[in-house]
């Protein structure tokens, strides 16, 4: 049995089948080692599928607008190469040029949020407002984590599913369980509703205890990864474990051509996170 396992929970919105949806997050890990780094090693995944908790039955298979579908080309996949004023005006460029006063404007989940970000946030709503649905999310992770302790893990969160590990491991800080590597891609974290939540639940915001390593990797295009950078808003370890962030190419197309910015497939393909990924399987390697 494999001493290390990749972890990953899915974003928010209903899903496909838990089987098919596991298996196109691990043909994304798999495209972007082979694409990005030559690598064919087997992966070791589990997902963690929480979307029947909020839907009755999941999406058919021939309804699915974004699919996993290949990255076309070949070779490496892109990297974001922009320059540190580049990256600026990415940012700039993802509000039209709107300075956004995220206290003012971002402090509650209204109408206005979701016009702003052209996302509905009604799972986000629930997992808040309802304490049987929080409890019942989260309880699928945590199960996720029990099973495999002791083993080195790579837990990988998308969208509110960023949300949802980081709460889990805040509730979890005590216990044995150790994350090798959290990696957070598409995240709200950085959104004042969600900070605000974790302070009047945990008092504090901070990298979980048990993180070794925490890379957040954001497209700055993907307007739910408001906050690009969550470097300033989650204190260090006492260890001084430190949010690492980076920007990414989220090249993902859809059936239609257009570009999703926010599609797990784009973010868990690119070179960045391939590198993670790697690195990662290496020091399985070591063990």
């Amino acid at each position: 049995m494999s001493a290390s396992i990749v972890i990953g929970i899915h974003g928010l919105k209903n899903k496909p089948a838990q089987d098919l949806l596991a298996q196109w997050w691990a043909m994304s890990l798999q495209e972007g080692l082979r694409r990005n780094h030559t690598l064919a090693s087997p992966l070791h995944f589990e997902l963690v599928y929480w979307a029947d908790i909020q839907y009755p039955s999941p999406i058919p298979e021939a309804e699915i607008d974004n699919p996993y579908i290949a990255a076309g080309g070949q070779g490496p996949l892109l990297r974001y190469e922009g320059s540190a004023l580049g990256k600026v005006r990415a940012i700039a460029e993802k509000w039209g040029g709107r300075a956004v006063d995220k206290g003012k404007d971002l402090i509650g989940l209204s109408e206005q949020v979701d016009h702003l970000l052209g996302i509905a946030f009604d799972d986000l709503r629930d997992y808040y407002r309802e304490p049987d649905v929080r409890n019942r999310v989260r309880d699928r992770l945590v199960r996720a984590l029990q099973r495999h302790e002791g083993k080195n893990i790579c837990l990988i969160a998308h969208s509110m599913g960023s949300i949802i590990a980081y709460d889990v491991l805040r509730m979890m800080e005590h216990r044995p369980t150790a994350i090798d590597h959290l990696v957070t891609i598409g995240s709200p974290l950085g959104l004042p509703i969600v900070t605000q939540h974790i302070r009047e639940e945990f008092s504090n915001t901070t990298v979980p205890h048990q993180v070794r390593h925490w890379t957040n990797l954001a497209d700055p295009g993907d307007k739910v990864a408001l906050d690009c950078s969550l470097t300033d808003d989650y204190r260090p370890t006492p260890g001084g474990v430190q949010v690492q962030d980076d920007l990414i190419h989220n090249g993902y197309v859809d059936r239609s051509g257009n570009n999703d910015r926010h599609n797990s497939y784009g973010y868990l393909r690119t070179p960045e996170l391939s590198d993670i990924v790697r690195e990662f399987l290496a020091a399985e390697d070591r063990i």
